[in-house]
């Protein structure tokens, strides 16, 4: 009988060898698909600023990337807050000054369109009252952040020739994306672990899932709303103890890389409706048994009739006595500022304002504590600040700041882009060697906001942007007086408008962001006056809307184009200068196309009609049947007139022909166009 064969045994290293691949083998498929995703174009964070392409000179064009932030909005990736296209150029043109804005949407200018944010006064401002040199404001204001994201913002920015930095932060330190108490934040967790966390959602399969599992963005709910992770946050919450440690962890991180790199900095706190928006959360009653809450309601309620019968000291006595029922009660705390503010108590309203906005339980607007957060970390990298706050309350009459310099809770009005751009310049004096006598020399606010393009449509856009934002519940109905007062400003404004303006602002309306920007309303409706033969008031809405929109764009481009058709049109002929003008929007659209940034057919189209300005027919013809295919209805038309434009002018009538016996047979309800084309092309070539 056989004996049987003792079982085998692995040697120690063979055995420890197995182990090792068998704890590998998760990681390396792990790898693996982190490889495959990422040529998906999954995972890492873009720069905030990146080249797109080269000049025929060599120089770089540069421009800040508005989808930069989306890895930050991991819990809403399909609606994450961006930053304007801006272009620039890299090596920095000689003789150029270059200054950055850093901060959130209040430092971008929202709801304002670009040519009347802050960063624009503030270069107007600093090439008045220093003439002979040229500055360059780039405003990286981002919407939805909170401070965190900004600080791989500044270091981007460090890489492209800075001059000068101004850090407008502070305004989202809760509700933005790796705030406190956000949809897309980090609670209580330390400033030293956001980093990790920033890695971790950086991984190409946690965006992914992050896509996936969060779905598509509800459209029905603005990106305020899907910003709200914690609805009620108690004046004692410690998520406001984080937010301000956070804010000045990362404020010092981004003084830290400025100052290591020598260029000078600019601090700014900043600023919040403090007197005119009332508390937004619910307010805090807790410790209150029911019949103190019923006491403390009644008494609210017999301030709120006095005060409306212009009778603030009986109720200032009434909302004392509601305060020391419930001293977290933010509601009673602003009806108190308002009772002591109409009995010309600014300083002591101030304090009741200031109280009110610290007690907010939906802290939308910064507190006292994010405040001097800023402050604190300005004093301790010797930087210079500039207390905007401090100052709007200063020059504010209820001793507080309200509805005059914010147009919501953090955001500034068309008069405070203006007074913060001038607080901002003055605090440069040293930095930028500006002489202060000159400051004197500038014209009134009002003044530089009509030189910067200041007008009505523009005021309408804002009112009705504001509109929609006081009509989110929380917003409409802890302010409902704010909702009534924009939308009045509205049906004002569109019982102004003739039915074919009226028809555009709605068309406006409909319209979603494109490239980091929304399209200016001041172009549509130019293209109506000009439809209606008013050339002078065309070319005025037009050169508007240019201002409103980045170089190296399609945008630009359209706008450039029907610019000089008005002054031609006005003028009979288009000068060197104006034929110079031409030729350098042609450069930037062939640019466009070498780089592939064009997929609308719009940038052909105007290439083209650019063309055809500085009568070059046969130019315009490539570029016109590029644009074609991708024209539709009106566009298409037009795109078609300006075709047969060009072969009249170069006598092929054949090739004009067939186009308008196509549009004959194929174009609908605008045949009737195509055939009074072709009796034209027979006219002009018999």
């Amino acid at each position: 009988m056989k004996s049987e064969s003792p079982p085998s045994t692995l040697s120690r290293s063979r055995l420890w060898l197995f182990r090792v691949i068998a704890l590998c083998l998760p990681l390396f498929a792990f790898a693996l698909l982190e490889i495959v995703l990422r040529l998906y174009g999954w995972g890492g964070y873009p720069a905030f600023l990146r080249p797109a392409g080269k000049l025929p000179d060599g120089t770089s064009v540069c421009l800040v990337e508005p989808a930069a932030s989306k890895p930050y909005f991991y819990a809403n990736p399909h609606r994450p807050g961006y930053a304007e296209q801006t272009n620039f150029l890299m090596p920095k043109p000689s003789g150029l000054t270059r200054i950055f804005v850093i901060g959130e949407s209040a430092a971008k200018g929202y709801p304002q369109p670009r040519n009347l944010a802050v960063s624009s006064f503030l270069e107007k401002i600093l090439s008045s009252v220093h003439p002979g040199q040229t500055f360059e404001v780039i405003n990286l204001g981002t919407t939805a952040v909170a401070s965190f994201p900004l600080v791989y913002q500044v270091r981007d920015a460090l890489r492209f020739s800075p001059d000068l930095f101004i850090l407008y932060v502070g305004n989202n330190e809760f509700f933005g994306a790796y705030g406190t108490g956000s949809t897309n934040g980090v609670g209580t967790l330390p400033p030293s672990t956001l980093r990790f966390q920033r890695a971790l959602r950086g991984l190409a399969s946690v965006q992914a899932f992050s896509s996936w599992y969060y779905k598509a963005a509800d459209l029905n709910r603005t990106l305020m709303e899907q910003m709200i992770g914690r609805t009620f946050i108690a004046a004692d919450s410690p998520l406001r103890a984080a937010a301000a440690r956070n804010l000045q962890s990362n404020l010092s991180a981004m003084l830290d890389a400025i100052n290591q790199a020598g260029i000078p900095v600019l601090v700014c706190t900043t600023a919040s409706n403090e007197a005119g928006l009332a508390p937004l959360g619910e307010d805090d009653l807790a410790g209150l048994a029911e019949s103190g809450k019923s006491r403390h309601l009644a008494l609210l309620a017999e301030a709120e009739t006095l005060l409306l019968a212009n009778q603030p000291a009986p109720a200032a006595e009434r909302l004392a006595s509601a305060s020391t029922l419930a001293p977290r009660s933010a509601r009673s705390a602003f009806l108190l500022g308002r009772a002591l503010s109409a009995l010309g108590n600014p300083a002591a309203a101030r304090e009741a304002f200031l109280r009110a906005r610290d007690l907010d339980t939906m802290p939308w607007r910064p507190t006292s504590a994010t405040e001097q957060a800023i402050r604190d970390a300005a004093v301790a990298h010797d930087t210079p600040l500039c207390d905007i706050a401090a100052l709007f309350r200063e020059q504010s009459p209820a001793g507080a700041t309200g509805w005059d310099l914010l147009d919501d809770h953090v955001h500034l009005s068309l008069a405070g882009q203006a007074r913060a751009a001038r607080a901002i310049a003055e605090a440069l004096t040293k930095p930028l060697a500006l002489d202060p006598a000159k400051f004197k020399l500038l014209p009134p606010d009002q003044t530089m906001a009509l030189q910067l393009g200041a007008n009505p449509y523009d005021d309408y856009r804002v009112n009705h942007t504001l509109g929609l934002l006081f009509n989110i519940p929380f917003m409409r109905e802890s302010n409902p007086a704010a909702l009534e007062r924009f939308r009045a400003a509205v049906v004002q404004a569109e019982g102004s408008m003739s039915p074919a303006v009226l028809d555009a602002a709605r068309r406006w309306q409909t319209m979603t962001p494109h490239a980091g920007g929304l399209r200016p309303i001041t172009g549509m409706v130019a293209r109506v006056v000009l439809g209606q033969g008013d050339h002078r008031e065309a070319l005025r809405l037009y050169t508007i809307a240019d201002s409103q929109v980045p170089d190296y764009t399609s945008w630009h481009l359209e706008y450039v184009y029907f610019r000089l058709a008005c002054l031609e049109k006005l003028e009979g002929s288009l000068d060197a200068g104006m034929k110079a003008e031409a030729a350098e929007a042609i450069r930037q659209g062939e640019f466009l196309l070498a780089t592939g940034f064009s997929q609308s057919g719009l940038t052909e189209r105007y290439l083209g009609r650019l063309h055809q300005l500085r009568g070059e027919w046969a130019a315009a013809i490539p570029y016109l049947l590029a644009a074609r295919p991708r024209m539709s209805a009106e566009d298409l038309v037009a795109c078609d007139q300006a075709l047969v434009l060009s072969y009249i002018q170069t006598r092929d009538k054949e090739a004009a022909l067939a186009l308008a016996d196509e549009g004959i047979r194929l174009a609908g309800r605008f045949a009737g166009t195509y055939d009074r084309l072709r009796r034209e092309i027979l006219m002009q070539l018999p």
